[in-house]
């Protein structure tokens, strides 16, 4: 596979993607608890007998303490769904300093990602968008996936424009059932409008995490004199001193992460952000809580 080599699935091993509130709704052994009741070995509630229950469910202790009939109910255990949604635009092509570009280390994460998903026995699925949804993988549970995933990934190139918030939750409506999201991208864009589509995804109830892919150059702007600027999205260049527009640039790229990191943590979102001169596997051990700041 592109994208997932040897050496990286030996690191992936040790860690382990582990929702923290969210039950699973699905229809097929697996590993985490579902909000319908079924037969598992976990007691979760007694409830009323009604006419048409099997009679093997009737809880007879009890009966025999309050001469009423109730049944036992247990906590099914179901398989998981995760999708990745990965921004493909244009921006996600920019790479400086001879470090691999924003897209090779974002379709990395998704990689890893749809392992650690596999690896609990869930499912998992892959949605890419620009300016519009592009490619749709539907999730599976088998880690033949994998392979289905990493060619899907190769087919795609970044480009085009977005309007980042209206593509999220264009992909975000393919999805039919409450799932685990992970939203990989630049996040590049309207920060207050992507805050808002995040939120409104929690709010139908998925589980949610953010990986932000950046250039250290996005941060640092260490750009000086006379430059020419070339959009990757539009194609319209801009010509400027560069050294002026440092200070400001920078305040304004602290602000949107402060902006960022408030409001997804405030709304208890994973998220953190992948800047490409450092290895993204110790980040993203990192931010699953097993590597070193």
């Amino acid at each position: 596979m592109r994208y997932l080599d040897p050496v990286a699935l030996a690191k992936l091993r040790s860690l382990r993607l582990s929702p923290r509130r969210m039950t699973a709704e699905g229809h097929l052994p697996g590993r985490h608890r579902s909000s319908a009741r079924g037969i598992s070995h976990e007691f979760a509630q007694h409830r009323a007998y009604v006419p048409g229950d099997e009679i093997k469910a009737i809880d007879w202790k009890v009966f025999a303490r309050q001469e009423r009939f109730y049944v036992r109910q247990y906590q099914s255990e179901n398989i998981l769904t995760g999708m990745v949604l990965l921004d493909a635009s244009g921006s996600m092509a920019y790479a400086a300093g001879g470090r691999p570009a924003k897209w090779e280390n974002a379709c990395r994460l998704a990689m890893a990602v749809s392992f650690l998903v596999l690896a609990e026995g869930d499912s998992v699925g892959l949605a890419t968008f620009d300016a519009r949804p592009r490619e749709f993988v539907p999730p599976r549970a088998s880690f033949g996936q994998l392979e289905v995933l990493d060619s899907a990934l190769d087919r795609c190139r970044p480009e085009g424009e977005t309007d980042l918030a209206a593509a999220l939750e264009a992909a975000a409506a393919r999805i039919r059932r409450r799932s685990l999201v992970v939203l990989i991208s630049d996040l590049l864009g309207d920060c207050e409008a992507m805050l808002k589509v995040i939120k409104a995804l929690q709010a139908r109830r998925h589980e949610l995490m953010v990986l932000q892919v950046l250039d250290p150059a996005e941060r640092d702007f260490g750009f000086e004199g006379p430059t020419v600027f070339r959009g990757l999205e539009d194609r319209r260049e801009l010509f400027c001193d560069a050294s002026s527009l440092q200070e400001a640039y920078r305040e304004a790229f602290s602000r949107q992460q402060r902006l960022y990191e408030a409001g997804f943590h405030g709304a208890d979102i994973s998220f953190l952000s992948f800047f490409s001169d450092r290895p993204w596997e110790d980040d993203l051990a990192r931010l699953l809580g097993r590597g070193a700041p």
